[in-house]
């Protein structure tokens, strides 16, 4: 590619895909980075809407021996270094974060303050939907918008009653929002949506696309003269050599943890505690969503629940700031899965509960003073743990949902709860590069950018000012095309 607007975008994951989407539709030409090789594998097979086979891809590998938890102990760290990353081994689930979702923390303090709101966001939750075949329910629902799906799903009717009950506490019941493709596929993949196979493999087809495979990115080379980020050196896992591609824009899209890694390695004489850094933020304010999945009894039978329901988080006024919870209802089984093909009722639901925490200044991802990795640089120390309040409101979201459960008529024993609330386990980490207004608590702009080096944008759930009870997929993806498209127009401008 000879035009000098190049734009190096690094990781093939949601966020990465659809800011290099964004980008080339927009006339930028692209190059993206990808550290994997291997392309998405594995064999899904659906009928009417639900996943009867799910053969998927390899696991994703923990980096077990690439990271210090100084935290609690017991603290995971799940990444998929492969085209398309994580989405591979994804469920699907995208809700829209809720209006209040970006001004409640202001009621805590003011370092929660995201810099844009539900509005700015809108157009690109759906652009990001259109791409992914989202199912969804048919009506908005309190803390649920209503989405741009490709089909429609509701609840089954027994379950009404249940949302009528939950609507009288400020909730809603509905159908989960799932990038489920068709009803009915076969696909030699493991999930529905992957970012490789349904955004980047038809990327291919444009001349103003390009992607390496196997090439690990080191670092952004910042140019003190220029001031501004002017290459990208990476590492070609085919015969370990190292490359320096020239760029007039980055995207840093590596997913929350190695994109905070890939900006404290790029370090340099006018940055020297990371790039951009100029106020100590970066790595700062990690947060994870608590997760647990537990299971219930009803004593008389209810429609078992495939695809899986929703319900929605209490209020934001009914709430501390910052900490909710949502449930996501569905079967507890494989056999209860395949039953639900029939008109036969069950006895019992899974549940799958996420919560939130308060993200702290004392929470953090930096580099290890003594360990380092396969490239000699600083493994990453991971800082993070649940808090009592977290636990505490983790613990009150079950008997909430049996109290809702019962209000509707339907006796419930809980079934035993195995410990589960580890950070990590829930792979949903965000903040560590936190977007804000001001640079005291903030790494990136309105338009994730770094403050400091405007020419460089942060796209994956490391920019979120602060977490919601939902999954951060969409949201994340919002955000890159959000900052590619305002990227493009710069671009053009300059050029």
């Amino acid at each position: 590619m000879s035009d000098d607007r190049v734009v190096v975008v690094i990781g093939s994951g949601p966020a990465g895909a659809i800011a290099a989407h964004e980008l080339v539709r927009n006339g930028i030409p692209v190059v993206m980075l990808e550290s994997g090789v291997q392309p998405p594998s594995g064999l899904l097979v659906r009928a009417l809407g639900r996943n009867l086979y799910r053969r998927g891809a390899p696991a994703a590998f923990e980096s077990g021996k690439h990271y210090v938890a100084t935290g609690d102990p017991n603290t995971h760290w799940f990444a998929n270094l492969a085209p398309g990353g994580l989405s591979n081994q994804w469920t699907g689930a995208v809700p829209r974060f809720a209006p209040d979702d970006f001004s409640e923390g202001a009621r805590l303090d003011e370092r929660y303050r995201w810099p844009i709101g539900y509005d700015d966001l809108a157009p690109y939750y759906e652009r990001a939907e259109r791409l992914m075949d989202v199912t969804a329910s048919p009506a908005a629902a309190p803390n649920l918008p209503l989405q741009a799906a490709a089909y429609r799903h509701t609840i089954p009717s027994d379950w009404r009653r249940v949302a009528q009950h939950a609507a009288a506490r400020g909730q809603g019941l509905a159908a989960l929002p799932l990038a489920d493709g068709p009803p009915w596929m076969f696909a030699r993949r493991g999930t529905a949506f992957n970012s490789f196979t349904n955004i980047v493999r038809p990327l291919l087809r444009s001349p103003r696309f390009r992607l390496i495979t196997g090439a690990h990115a080191l670092r952004l080379e910042w140019s003190g003269a220029r001031r501004r980020v002017d290459a990208v050196v990476y590492h070609n896992r085919a015969d370990g050599s190292q490359h320096r591609l020239a760029a007039a824009a980055v995207v840093v899209a590596c997913g929350p943890l190695h994109s905070t890694k890939l900006l404290f390695d790029s370090a340099c004489a006018d940055f020297p505690d990371g790039l951009g850094n100029t106020a100590g933020v970066l790595g700062r304010y990690l947060h994870d969503h608590p997760r647990e999945w537990w299971a219930f009894d009803v004593d008389r039978p209810i429609a078992r629940l495939s695809p899986a329901a929703y319900l929605t988080r209490l209020p934001h006024a009914d709430s501390p700031p910052l900490l909710a919870t949502s449930w996501t209802l569905g079967t507890a089984s494989q056999r209860d899965k395949l039953l639900s093909l029939t008109p036969l009722k069950g006895h019992t639901v899974g549940v799958q509960l996420f919560g939130t925490m308060v993200p702290l200044e004392r929470y953090y991802a930096r580099p290890d003073a003594c360990r380092k990795d396969a490239f000699g640089l600083p493994t990453l120390e991971l800082c993070i743990r649940y808090d009592a309040e977290v636990i505490a409101n983790m613990v009150a979201a079950r008997a909430h949902l049996l109290a809702i459960m019962e209000d509707a008529g339907y006796r419930c024993t809980l079934r035993e709860v195995l410990p589960q609330l580890t950070p990590g386990t829930s792979v949903h980490y965000g903040g560590t590069v936190r977007m804000h207004s001001s640079r005291e608590f903030g790494m990136l702009d309105a338009w994730s950018r770094l403050h400091d080096v405007p020419n460089v944008v942060v796209g994956d759930a490391s920019s979120f000012t602060t977490g919601s009870e939902k999954n951060p997929t969409l949201t994340a993806m919002a955000l890159a095309a959000r900052a590619a498209e305002h990227l493009a127009d710069q671009l053009r401008t300059e050029h």
